[in-house]
């Protein structure tokens, strides 16, 4: 292919190479729209379900497809405040602790895990923080109002949690069976979310305002869509250097011009 008096000439294995390399950039700046898109959705669901009116745990028929869309419920039950869970590695203004899940059963007889909220760790893993119920939210039953959420496992691994030892017992991820188990109970696949933090953590909302609160920590994703975006910008434009250098590398000036005026 000739432009002017330059001939671009790339050979075979260089056209493969280049057309390989470009469609993966591609394919992972469309990836990270469509992550970006995704967490827009969630955002947007949880915003939606948080400005709805409650309906009571027992009328919603399908939990996991509710914990999808982040619906608001009302709750009516009693804590075990003897048995929490301390969910590890849960980072709260770059800082790792805790978030602690309280069981709380309802009238039905089944058990639902509610999120307390964030707590630092202790002086070291073995010093774990005091996470006792104020005396008031275990003298009655309690009615509160949350999202229910199905948080992701992430990149862990291993047991959930140790089947056996001292409670409050450190938790890894969400395995509700395994939780249920460790408890001797029937517990539904969900976790409820009592407090909203804002993206950018200048907010929070309260659904129910209650003594046993900590510090709100839960948002739809752990981040928003904005670092998906730069991500995407990121890959699209090495798609265009490496086309731009693709196509300078392999272009060479043509010699017909220079042998012609050496002829007259």
């Amino acid at each position: 292919m000739r432009f002017g008096n330059h001939q671009f000439t790339p050979r075979p294995w260089a056209v493969v190479l280049y057309a390989v390399m470009l469609l993966c950039m591609l394919w992972l700046g469309n990836w990270q729209l469509d992550r970006a898109a995704l967490k827009v959705s969630m955002a947007d669901a949880a915003e939606a379900s948080r400005l709805a009116p409650a309906i009571p745990l027992a009328d919603v028929d399908d939990i996991e497809s509710a914990a999808g869309t982040y619906t608001r419920v009302s709750i009516s039950g009693e804590y075990d405040g003897t048995r929490q869970l301390l969910w590890d590695n849960r980072t709260y203004k770059g800082q790792a602790g805790f978030e602690v899940l309280v069981p709380l059963q309802l009238a039905s007889g089944q058990w639902v895990l509610i999120n307390r909220g964030w707590i630092a760790p202790g002086r070291s893993r073995a010093d774990l923080p005091d996470v006792s119920l104020p005396e008031s939210a275990t003298m009655a039953p309690v009615t509160i109002e949350g999202l229910l959420s199905r948080p992701s496992r992430g990149f862990a691994s291993g047991e959930a949690l140790p089947a056996e030892g001292a409670w409050p017992r450190l938790l890894q991820y969400l395995d509700y069976p395994a939780i249920g188990e460790a408890l001797g109970v029937s517990l539904l696949p969900t976790l409820v979310q009592a407090q909203t933090l804002a993206e950018d953590g200048s907010d929070r909302t309260v659904l129910t305002a209650r003594p046993e609160w900590l510090i709100a920590n839960w948002q739809p994703s752990a981040s928003g869509p904005a670092k998906h975006y730069s991500y995407a910008f990121q890959w699209f434009a090495m798609a265009v250097a490496l086309s731009i250098l693709f196509v300078v590398v392999n272009t060479r000036k043509s010699g017909n011009g220079s042998d012609q005026r050496k002829q007259s």
